[in-house]
């Protein structure tokens, strides 16, 4: 694989000079949202971005790419996603897919909910009724078998046959455009306009494209209804209302931990003082930047060292990246963006 993509561009995010700028006027971040320190970042990820692309799945891919030259790259742009040494470009599934998607998640989950929750409710609640456990156990069964675990199992098995059985081209359907993307070679990013005119406000015809500096990362805090916090991480241009939601890629989840970890590695991943992120899916990128490349001569990396990997490594570099995210103390950093600007409030 030859680079044919130009050098980094004038407006590159590298840390080591990072440019004066306006003051911050407004916060447009919100209430429940909190804002991550900038720098002394570590080499770290959230989990989904290392067991998502197992060594067997990416020798998969690469065998795939053997046989048909160029498929990655055409079902990238039919999909409007990209992930490599230039940019990280995501999309929505279709509502399509999503469709069959929540079929089988969602039946599967009630499915078992339902014999569960049935179960002991039958248990607890039969005793305190003037029939007994065989009348009982048949009224229970009239009830919950054609009301709820049929439908259920339903869902379930008819989700489960349209995504792992049924031609990928009739579920796997590309939606209208990209929403975001980051890219590494440019320093910028970019919030895809979704419909005519949707940042006129903001003074642009057409996408959000600004500087990688000019956005800080802000944990959300939603809480549930029980009053447990769910945390995800979302970009928020610093002076204008435009924000990246983060939460597709790695969920809301009872940690903050991983919303952490994002955050570096996107730092990390626009920083072209430093190497790529060493995770699966951009090992074969890897020489393909020129500070990579640099990075991994210099310290003798090997250039296979995810696709070569036996399971039980694998599981095992899974294990260690999660004791090191469980210790990620981000927070309690100096905020180093903080010499380049002045923040409001």
């Amino acid at each position: 694989m030859t680079d044919t993509s130009p050098p980094y561009g004038a407006e590159a995010y590298d840390s080591r000079h990072i440019p004066q700028q306006s003051p911050q006027i407004h916060d447009h971040a919100g209430r429940l949202c909190m804002r991550l320190p900038w720098g002394n970042t570590q080499e770290i990820a959230p989990l989904t971005f290392i067991e998502d692309d197992s060594p067997a799945e990416l020798r998969e891919q690469e065998e795939e790419e053997r046989r048909s030259p160029g498929s990655r790259a055409r079902k990238q742009a039919r999909f409007h996603n990209a992930c490599d040494n230039i940019r990280y470009r995501q999309a929505h599934a279709s509502a399509w897919t999503h469709l069959w998607a929540y079929l089988w998640g969602i039946g599967r989950f009630l499915f078992w909910f339902f014999i569960i929750g049935g179960t002991l409710t039958f248990l607890i609640t039969t005793p305190m009724l003037e029939i007994g456990w065989e009348e009982a156990f048949d009224e229970y069964l009239k009830l919950i078998i054609p009301w709820f675990l049929i439908p259920s199992l339903g869902s379930w098995v008819v989700g489960y046959i349209a995504i792992h059985h049924l031609p990928s081209q009739w579920i796997f359907t590309p939606s209208k455009g990209p929403l975001w993307e980051l890219n590494r070679q440019t320093g910028m990013v970019t919030v895809f306009a979704r419909k005519p005119g949707q940042f006129k406000e903001q003074g642009y015809d057409g996408d959000f494209i600004r500087p990688f500096h000019e956005f800080d990362a802000y944990i959300h805090v939603l809480p549930t209804r029980q009053g447990m916090p769910l945390y995800s991480l979302h970009l928020v241009h610093r002076y204008q209302p435009v924000a990246i939601d983060f939460m597709p890629l790695i969920g809301r989840q009872s940690s903050d931990k991983n919303s952490l970890a994002l955050w570096d590695m996107w730092q990390n991943y626009m920083d072209i003082s430093k190497p790529l992120p060493d995770i699966p899916v951009l090992e074969e990128f890897r020489q393909l930047d020129p500070v990579t490349a640099e990075y991994d001569r210099r310290t003798g990396r090997n250039p296979r060292h995810w696709r070569d990997m036996d399971d039980s490594t694998f599981k095992a570099a899974i294990l260690a990246m999660q004791d090191r995210i469980n210790q990620l103390d981000a927070l309690s950093r100096p905020n180093l963006m903080a010499r380049h600007v002045r923040y409001a409030g």
